[in-house]
């Protein structure tokens, strides 16, 4: 069982603990100064003698003046001799070992400031231990950092306590979890500030000291009032009764191990699972996925719903079939499972295997439709141990054919699953997947749990869905509805992650998502080095939800002909070795075809320097088509009758390099078809994506080359496609001479191009002299 976290450093943390268990508890040694005891009685710093003369001065003379917790401490311990010192500095070490709500400087400060009092050269905190300091094991709240004459007093009041029993009880106690936490639980404090503190409780620091000495039986929980929630929310999973709330939850870690698998992702404080028992906690992915679900709701859901319905009326016939002993049971049946959700699911393999197999097969179907009171993993595991692996493999696929098979129980309550569909569903809201080796009941269960949590979710929310089965249906048709921006609008969700990465503003690429939609294409023009063709690339990619299959790009130049583009003839060989020529789709049929086949997704197509090719020449008839494409046209090559059109969600991206004077101006025909979306070093969006781009690679230091571009291009503005373009310098590791490097080899060759006739002004562009210059803020 894994309730001991990993990972992060956290193992450093219990090797902590251990090393407190072994020198503090077992003996009457030291944490910082291991070993001393020996040679030194007086060092023996956890010490029944030493315990006891802390609590007298520190828990029975409590301070109720002002000032904060260490002033009052400094008080408190005045004139103690350094052992004192020393046990308070090491009680608190232990005290905060468990928190991640103080920083390791800060608490490593705290300790030292506290060894500092002593008398005595102080002692420091070991390497090992102080790294320890660093990362903790969670947050016991905020009553443990206002309370925390409480919290380190319990652990003074526990060690003298302990040190009061032989050490034959001792180790038996820490033998056993169970009994070393009734000794703790029933701990009665004799210290004045514990007795008269009824007001406040030590629990966080006991429930904390639990975990660390025992990381493998006691949970990182250290409220137990959550205890107490999360043995309500997963009562469910608790089959051994028990009183104890530890002992209830050791039995919903077990359980929960076993649907999501182990790993430091899951914990009870992990998103996923803490939104299952904490109210109060804000799980955002819910917000949006519910939302995009009411929208769903208003539209397919019905004919959904009709469909499964449908093919749950299958499965009851032949459920009644097969259990009635009729001989010809497989034969009447076979032809129901080529229509509705059944060959929806592909599942033909079913009736293959009970036409070949009738009494294998009703073995197995009557172990899912056992009439008794056989649990879902029963009845799943049943029939997925007699079905053949061979006959369909994986899984998941497995468990798709056992669930369909339970809609014959009741289709309300057990719908049918698909794995594509649910791990989809899990990652949209952060909800724990199985493990890779999950069993078909598994697989089942868990989509069946993530069902009633969706309807729990949805209802919180305001939208209603009354059973598993409409909760399935809504699932499948908001999977397919794209999420909305803050105007309501539908956009893809990555596009806010990817204005992060871009470096532009997310309403710019809203903007440009919407021109696709509207016009279909659109070009990307301006300067070289602004970034055209790299977010071209990226938006297409994020609004085609990462389907690489779905994005195709070609680069237009003088040769690039339509037979290239869209169809032609091509030399081939054919069998016997004679020459001859076939037709051959160019890039934008092919990527029409794709399109088409997938009417659900965008599709794009980017053509990248779309200016350089004869575009009359190499579109065509495709002229008519850009601007019509509810309509079909016969291409050069195609046979007779044959026709084309673009589909509706193949989307095009060209980019146009404006500052190349050898291509020729693009005719308004073709500008009448496109949206066109300006990239220019001065304007919005690019302007000042350099600096940006500086400060989130930490070059701060190199912003001087963001103020030479602009002066440069200050003196180019009277050429309004002449401009450097950010491109140039956005490079790893950039350092001076890399800047170097890409002006004198970059950028002044372009100037001087640009500059043709005007040699005198290129002592203007040396980048000593703009450097200069922009430091004075010289124009």
């Amino acid at each position: 069982m894994g309730s001991r976290l990993i990972g992060e450093g956290r193992e450093r943390v219990y090797h902590a603990a251990n090393m407190w268990v072994e020198r503090a508890l077992k003996y009457d040694d030291s944490l910082f100064t291991p070993g001393a005891a020996v040679w030194s009685p007086g060092a023996a710093i956890w010490s029944k003698d030493v315990l006891g003369e802390l609590r007298e001065r520190f828990l029975d003379r409590p301070d109720v003046g002002d000032g904060g917790f260490y002033k009052k401490l400094e008080s408190q311990l005045g004139d103690s001799p350094p052992e004192v010192y020393q046990l308070m500095g090491e009680a608190l070490y232990f005290h905060l070992l468990i928190t991640t709500g103080q920083a390791g400087d800060s608490k490593r400060q705290r300790i030292n400031e506290v060894l500092s009092w002593s008398p005595a050269a102080p002692v420091g905190i070991p390497t090992k231990l102080a790294e320890a300091l660093s990362t903790g094991i969670g947050g016991p709240g905020r009553r443990f950092n206002m309370q925390r004459q409480f919290q380190v007093g319990f652990v003074i009041e526990f060690a003298e306590r302990w040190k009061e029993i032989d050490q034959a009880e001792r180790q038996s106690l820490l033998d056993d979890p169970w009994e070393f936490k009734r000794f703790a639980n029933e701990l009665e404090f004799r210290s004045r500030t514990l007795k008269d503190g009824s007001h406040a409780t030590p629990s966080a620091q006991r429930e904390g000291m639990l975990h660390l000495v025992f990381p493998d039986t006691f949970e990182s929980v250290f409220s137990i009032d959550h205890k107490r929630k999360i043995a309500s929310s997963f009562k469910r999973f608790v089959s051994q009764p028990t009183e104890d709330t530890d002992a209830q939850l050791a039995q919903i870690h077990a359980e929960l191990e076993k649907r999501y698998g182990t790993g430091d992702h899951h914990h009870f404080y992990w998103s996923a699972i803490q939104a299952h028992w904490n109210d109060d906690h804000n799980h955002a992915p819910w917000d949006e996925f519910v939302a995009r679900a009411k929208r769903a709701a208003r539209g397919y859901v019905d004919s959904e719903l009709n469909l499964n319905l449908g093919a749950a009326q299958e499965v009851l016939e032949l459920k009644t079939a097969a259990l009635a002993g009729d001989d010809n049971w497989a034969s009447h049946l076979s032809g129901n499972f080529s229509r509705g959700l059944i060959h929806r699911y592909n599942l033909p393999g079913i009736r293959d295997w009970i036409d070949e197999s009738p009494n294998y097969a009703l073995q197995a179907l009557r172990a899912v439709w056992a009439e008794d009171d056989s649990s879902v993993a029963d009845r799943i595991q049943a029939f997925s141990q007699l079905f053949p692996k061979s006959a369909l493999s994986g899984t998941g696929v497995r468990t798709t054919v056992a669930s369909v098979l339970m809609m014959g129980l009741d289709a309300r309550e057990y719908p049918p699953f698909a794995i594509t569909r649910f791990n989809k569903a899990y990652q949209e809201v952060e909800y724990p997947q199985p493990p890779g080796d999950a069993s078909e009941a598994i697989l089942y269960e868990r989509a069946l749990d993530f069902l009633d949590r969706f309807i729990a979710e949805a209802a919180k929310r305001g939208l209603t869905l009354n059973d598993r089965l409409e909760a399935k249906c809504v699932l499948w048709v908001t999977l397919d509805t794209p999420s909305e921006n803050g105007n309501g609008e539908p956009e893809s969700d990555r596009l806010p992650a990817l204005a992060a990465d871009l470096l532009l503003p997310v309403d710019f690429l809203r903007e440009v998502d919407g021109l696709l939609k509207e016009k279909k294409q659109v070009i990307f023009q301006g300067p070289p080095g602004t970034g055209k063709t790299y977010a071209a690339r990226a938006l297409a990619r994020c609004l085609a939800l990462g389907d690489e299959d779905a994005v195709t790009l070609v680069q237009f130049h003088p040769s690039y002909a339509y037979e290239d583009f869209v169809q032609g003839f091509r030399p081939t060989l054919s069998d016997d070795g004679q020459a001859g020529f076939v037709i051959r789709n160019g890039a934008l049929v092919r990527a029409a075809e794709r399109a088409r086949d997938n009417p659900g997704a965008r599709h794009f197509l980017i053509i990248d320097e779309i200016n350089r090719g004869n575009l009359a020449k190499v579109f065509g008839e495709l002229y008519f088509l850009l601007e019509y494409r509810d309509e079909a046209v016969e291409l050069q090559y195609s046979e007779s009758g044959e026709k084309f059109s673009l589909p509706e969600n193949l989307h095009i991206i060209g980019t146009m390099n404006t500052a190349d004077r050898s291509i020729a101006l693009v005719d308004l025909a073709l500008r009448r078809r496109f949206y066109f979306v300006e990239f220019h070093p001065d304007k919005y969006p690019i302007a000042g994506l350099l600096r940006r781009w500086l400060e989130k690679n930490g070059l701060g230091r190199m912003v001087w080359v963001a103020n030479v571009m602009d002066s440069a291009n200050r003196k180019l503005s009277d050429d309004p496609h002449a401009a450097i373009g950010p491109s140039y310098f956005m490079r790893e590791n950039l350092d001076d001479a890399k800047v170097e490097r890409a002006w004198e080899r970059g950028v002044l060759p372009y100037i001087e191009e640009r500059l043709f006739g005007e040699s005198e002004r290129l002592a203007e562009f040396a980048l000593d002299r703009l450097r200069q210059e922009a430091g004075r803020g010289d124009a």
